[in-house]
């Protein structure tokens, strides 16, 4: 029925011109005037309901504003292509090349392309001239000030900032990206760039009608009952307005291309290119300025094509929404506004209104049920899961980007910068962060040069031991001072000062500073992953100074890495878990792993989670007793057996692959080369028995449950505990996965011979009274219910 009513309405539009066309003066004053606006409402008042969460409601509206257009297009689509024709014959001009700016070729519209620029404003001397010289006097004076040393740092850090906003939207941007960019700007000058905030004054609200009617073919009044006298946001690329859309509408978010943009950005970018061939012919810099500019201003004019915001909000969402696959803490606990497409073209983008809070406002975050922390997690893991499984990644989530809605989601706004990183990429990534963590010299320089931080004929043992010095000097505690980030400024051996916050600033910093005689740089690619690392710590420690991204990051870093099949994370995991001569186990680092992989969700993925919760909350039928809970894992587990297949070869599920992951680190253990490290593994569990059956016998004669004894055993009986209970969990998340790896193992002959030196070992060490200890122990930890 609904469907047949927007026919008629549909076919009434183009044949009738209806109401919709003298809505401008009807309505009680015409669009934009507060009486037309509530006049329309009153109209409408009946079909008002639905809203954005109502399906059937969003369809229609779409189908109608379908209708709107087709009838506008129809009628109006011959008379622009006279015009057109008319306009191309009687103007020869328009033919020659260079003539018509490059960014309004119909055929080309907002792309960047630096030779097309230069040939245009090569045409246009004078306008290139005076603003060559407005931007080099601007420069010029910080360049003098820090020449003379002027003034402290951070009052000609401060004028910088304050000459880049006045330059415009480039050099907002240039700033903003200037600011992560630690190996080419001393600290405080990333730290004043930083705050670069691109507020300016809104452009008229005739600019937005106009562009409406261009870009849609047809009156804004045909779609939108009201557009307000000013936007809500006015930035230096565009401006937002909220709306509402005629017939029963949608509360809706306008964002419009400011005017003159392309022009402005295009001269800029062929002037900044300018300089950096100037810089660059007489200055030696460890980065590729000219690529640099490249990168930023082709970024720009990505963003001033609303369509590609559109396609990575859609992607978003997808990545995001219930069942997407992004696992449990994000599924639909994390999203974007929808996009109305109906009315989105490459200058206007229309979106989902979204009443929100900031994650600033503690009240309204309470009111949702959350806490400034709860966010942070979730805002850390989300951009995580974007830079190192999906490699599609917001770039810009700083505070203003960022929302809690009433429903307690969190709302990524702007989509604009976004960046793609490659699986290749995203690996050298993990393994560049596990052995900054874990200071591994030797394998950080290695990444470094996969990800062309450093060149491929850098010298490797020259680096390493610059790195290791930097290591060494921030593990000293020889920082000193504040600064914003709240860390110390570390002193390295040559007497210069670094950053020293464990943050990704912080790391580049030190990087930069012991990797300088090395040709480190920074490559154009990765400016705006680092941007956008750098706005998610500004946004967690703005909220939260003891916040520490890298620390949180850390765990789900080791739960990529124990899922991850490729063979050269095999490689990074074993040398993670083993000592340099291969031969010892670092338990703590073993615990940490398992640790992060259960909290990680055990590699179960997001739809088989949300399935084994479901059972597990409606059935425990043993009050979620463990001794119950480990028989029906070993039962799962029998069934994967008979069935004759090895789950962690062929499912294609995380769990599958952290189980194949163990599996080949047992086949190293099995194999010739792993018999140092076999009986480093019987020492090391008779040891950890040891304490064990110490503890247990100090508790009993204490009479209360006393704790670890003092000393410097490696492996204390409460870490013999956690990693049982790890170990545990990490079996029933998938027991069908990890069965036939458990078994194959300690089906080896080599295995046998391990068991026999444990059982060797135990016998030695059994007594009846710590006999009875452990058997008690066993049978109240296993047959209790779970706290």
């Amino acid at each position: 029925m609904r469907r047949r009513a927007l026919d008629i309405a549909a076919t009434a539009l183009r044949r009738g011109r209806i109401a919709v066309r003298g809505s401008s003066t009807e309505a009680g004053g015409g669009f934009g005037n507060s009486q037309g606006r509530s006049g329309g409402a009153r109209a409408a008042g009946g079909s008002r309901g639905g809203g954005w969460g109502d399906e059937e409601h969003t369809a229609a509206i779409r189908e109608r504003i379908r209708a709107v257009r087709a009838s506008y297009a129809g009628d109006d689509g011959r008379a622009h292509s006279s015009s057109a024709a008319s306009s191309s014959s009687s103007s020869p001009s328009t033919s020659v090349r260079g003539a018509v700016p490059p960014w309004s070729r119909p055929d080309r519209r907002a792309v960047y392309d630096p030779a097309a620029f230069d040939e245009y404003f090569s045409r246009r001397p004078l306008k290139v001239m005076y603003r060559f010289l407005e931007v080099v006097t601007r420069l010029s004076d910080v360049g003098a000030r820090v020449y003379v040393k002027r003034g402290t740092i951070e009052e000609r850090a401060a004028r910088m900032r304050r000459h880049f906003t006045e330059l415009g939207p480039a050099f907002v941007k240039l700033g903003q990206v200037l600011s992560t960019r630690a190996d080419l700007l001393p600290a405080s000058y990333c730290e004043q760039l930083g705050q670069l905030q691109d507020n300016l004054p809104p452009a008229s609200r005739e600019h937005a009608l106009a562009l409406l009617r261009r870009e849609l073919d047809a009156p804004p009044e045909a779609f939108f009952e009201r557009i307000p006298e000013t936007p809500v946001a006015a930035a230096s690329l565009a401006q937002v307005y909220r709306a509402r859309t005629v017939d029963g509408g949608l509360d809706v978010a306008v964002k419009l291309q400011r005017p003159g943009l392309a022009e402005s950005v295009a001269l800029d970018a062929t002037i900044l290119r300018l300089i950096a061939r100037i810089v660059r012919r007489f200055v030696r810099l460890r980065s590729d300025v000219v690529g640099i500019v490249d990168e930023l201003v082709g970024r720009i004019f990505d963003e001033m094509d609303y369509r590609r915001e559109a396609d990575s909000i859609r992607r978003f969402r997808d990545t995001y929404r219930v069942g997407g696959g992004a696992g449990s803490g994000l599924e639909g606990s994390v999203r974007a506004p929808a996009v109305l497409d109906e009315l989105s073209t490459r200058a206007v983008l229309v979106m989902e209104w979204i009443d929100g809070a900031r994650l600033t406002d503690v009240d309204a975050v309470a009111a949702a049920g959350l806490t400034p922390s709860d966010l942070l997690e979730r805002g850390v893991r989300c951009s995580l899961h974007q830079l190192l499984e999906t490699g599609f990644m917001h770039s810009d989530p700083h505070p203003g980007n960022l929302l809690v809605a009433p429903d307690g989601s969190l709302v990524y706004l702007d989509f604009g910068m976004v960046v793609e990183v490659s699986p290749g990429t995203r690996r050298a990534i993990i393994r560049g962060l596990v052995g900054f963590v874990n200071r591994d010299a030797s394998s950080l320089v290695g990444d470094l040069r996969t990800l062309d931080f450093l060149p491929l004929d850098v010298d490797h043992a020259a680096a390493v031991a610059a790195l290791r010095g930097v290591f060494e000097a921030s593990a000293g505690g020889a920082g000193t001072g504040e600064d914003a980030g709240g860390g110390g400024v570390v002193t390295l051996p040559s007497g210069s000062g670094v950053r020293g916050t464990n943050d990704f600033l912080g790391v580049v910093s030190q990087l930069s500073a012991a990797l300088l005689v090395h040709d480190f740089r920074l490559p154009p690619y990765f400016a705006r992953i680092l941007r956008a690392l750098a706005a998610l710590e500004g946004t967690a420690t703005g909220i939260d100074r003891e916040f520490k991204v890298i620390e949180r990051a850390y765990p789900y870093v080791l739960a990529q890495l124990l899922a991850d099949k490729d063979p050269e994370m095999r490689d990074i995991l074993r040398r993670l878990v083993l000592e340099p001569c291969g031969t010892s186990v670092r338990w703590s680092r073993v615990r940490r792993l398992l640790n992060a992989y259960v909290e990680s969700g055990g590699g179960i993925s997001g739809a088989k989670r949300k399935a084994n919760a479901a059972g597990a909350a409606r059935s425990e039928p043993f009050g979620g007793c463990r001794a119950a809970e480990i028989a029906a894992g070993l039962a799962a587990g029998a069934r994967a057996l008979a069935s004759g297949r090895d789950y962690s070869r062929h499912e294609d599920d995380d769990a599958a692959a952290a189980a194949a992951a163990v599996r080949d680190a047992l086949a190293y253990v099995m194999s010739p080369s792993g018999a140092p490290l076999r009986v480093t593994l019987v020492r090391d569990f008779l040891d950890a028995l040891d304490a064990y059956l110490e503890v247990m016998e100090e508790e009993e004669d204490q009479g209360s449950g006393g704790g670890d004894p003092e000393g410097d055993a490696f492996f204390s009986a409460e870490d013999l505990k956690r990693l049982a209970e790890t170990g545990r969990s990490v079996y029933l998340r998938a027991p069908t996965a990890w069965a036939p790896v458990v078994v194959n193992a300690v089906m080896r002959e080599e295995a046998c011979e391990m068991a026999g030196r444990v059982a060797q070992g135990v016998s030695e060490r059994v007594t009846r009274d710590n006999t009875r200890r452990l058997v008690k122990r066993v049978v109240e930890h296993f047959f209790a219910s779970k706290p």
